[in-house]
């Protein structure tokens, strides 16, 4: 028997799940899960899918569809579902089953449904684990002991992806403490979705700072504190964090501002870029899979604007200039050195204040645009609101600026 801390139904707690919100649970009753969601005043629906494999195994492809379809529980087409459980079902179920699967619930599902499930990637178990719910969201993992194991399937989250369909990767968790070592959890997100991008004010982030590897430096920002204050505690500020998506912890700032936009704005840029689509295009491409609104009262680059040319940073910033509102504010660091981080960095907003903040090594390429003066000027309708320098200790010198939208006469 082994354990296994489930981070991300954990997360899904802290940062998606409300009272309403309706959950569809593919495993077992036994496992415990449906009281915590009951306490959470959600909607639960037990599958046991388990069962069912269990029972179907020795069936042909197209029966065991079938069968699947005649197992699953009707539900009134008005029903929609935000989050799905499917813990270690997808490594026994041929994508043929999967696909059937998702076809039977597509009636239910909504942009933003979440699936999570959990792959094996060491020696495959007989069966699906029993999983006991210990205290939170720890779970006793026991194997089922049977004489014959069921047929088993490896899966990338590439190739579930593809059979899934129209399922992007919200995040992937693995190894970290706590976890079994040959298991880890995939998040799949349904549809584009502003809810993929929107962390509910008052939530917690607690689940979401334990997945982070790196030790973090906390920096006062003089500069981020006068963005900041132009929206601190207003139940109807709108901010846009640029930064990525899993991996940091926002609960500082997502308690401090009405609603919180998330993109990794960097890596959805690149990969427009990838697809041979021109870079204006690019950038826009990455805002609207965002779907921001048009009124944000603050964005935060952070570090972002280091990694692209001077035309590119007119780009980036034209078209964010659109999302602001009037007296809207834009926050970046621009960095004092010829050569980059490998990737953007990690910041975060501290109940101290501070941004605990950890940056990349340096990497062989070199910055691109010439000098702050130059990405000043690629902002000709704002104003310089506040700056300040320092240096991120073992790291590079900045410039910190916040700028601010020019109220229109």
């Amino acid at each position: 028997m082994l354990q296994h801390h489930s981070f991300g139904t954990a997360a899904l707690v802290d940062e998606v799940i409300q009272p309403g919100s309706k959950v569809l649970d593919l495993g077992c009753l036994s496992f415990g899960t449906t009281q915590t969601f009951l306490e959470l005043s959600c909607q639960t629906f037990i599958e046991d899918l388990r069962s069912l494999l269990l029972e179907i195994y020795a069936a042909d492809t197209q029966s065991r569809a079938v069968q699947l379809s005649g197992h699953l529980t009707k539900k009134p087409q008005r029903v929609k579902i935000d989050i799905v459980l499917c813990w270690d079902l997808f490594n026994f179920m041929e994508p043929e089953l999967i696909a059937r699967l998702i076809e039977e619930i597509r009636p239910h599902l909504k942009p933003g449904t979440i699936f999570l499930t959990m792959l094996y990637t060491g020696t495959m178990p007989k069966a699906p684990a029993d999983f006991k719910r210990l205290t939170g969201f720890t779970f006793n993992t026991e194997p089922l002991d049977l004489q014959k194991p069921l047929p088993t399937y490896r899966y990338s989250s590439l190739k579930l992806m593809k059979t899934m369909g129209n399922f992007s990767l919200r995040s992937s968790l693995l190894h970290r403490k706590g976890m079994r070592k040959d298991l880890i959890e995939l998040m799949f997100e349904y549809g584009n979705a502003k809810s993929q991008n929107t962390v509910r004010a008052g939530g917690s982030s607690g689940a979401i700072s334990a997945f982070r590897k790196t030790r973090l430096t906390e920096l006062l920002f003089p500069a981020l504190d006068t963005a900041l204050a132009q929206v601190a505690r207003s139940p109807v500020s709108k901010i846009f964090d640029i930064g990525q998506k899993a991996g940091r912890n926002m609960q500082q700032l997502q308690r401090s501002v009405g609603e919180l936009f998330i993109s990794d704005l960097y890596s959805a840029i690149l990969w427009q870029c990838s697809r041979k689509v021109p870079f204006d295009g690019a950038v826009q491409a990455a805002l609207r899979q965002a779907t921001l609104p048009d009124n944000l009262d603050c964005i935060l680059l952070w570090d972002l604007l280091n990694f692209f040319s001077a035309e590119e940073i007119q780009s980036i910033t034209n078209a964010l200039y659109n999302y602001l509102s009037d007296g809207g504010v834009m926050h970046f660091l621009l960095f004092k050195q010829e050569q980059l981080p490998i990737n953007c960095g990690v910041f975060e907003i501290q109940p101290s204040g501070h941004v605990g903040t950890y940056i990349h090594p340096y990497g062989n390429k070199q910055a691109k645009f010439r000098t702050v003066t130059d990405v000043v000027k690629s902002l000709p309708q704002m104003k310089v609101l506040s700056q300040s320098t320092g240096r991120i200790p073992s790291g590079p010198f900045y410039h910190e600026i916040t700028m601010q939208k020019v109220v229109k006469d």
